[in-house]
């Protein structure tokens, strides 16, 4: 359980948990309504999102 609490202390984390919750709802019902190009810009500004963070992460999940 302290693992997983330190986990969530990062924020790369909480993306994609937020992501996977996102993805979720998209799949079973059909969230919001977007077109293979906007899926392709979601999937783009989802990928930079990721780098952003990495690049911000400074300190170990199990230092924090």
């Amino acid at each position: 359980m302290e693992q997983i609490k330190q986990a969530l202390k990062s924020k790369t984390v909480r993306f994609s948990l937020a992501l996977g919750v996102l993805s979720i709802l998209q799949g079973y019902v059909g969230f919001l309504p977007v077109s293979p190009m906007g899926q392709a810009v979601a999937g783009c500004i989802i990928a930079s999102c990721i780098v952003v963070l990495r690049a911000a992460t400074t300190v170990p999940l199990n230092q924090k």
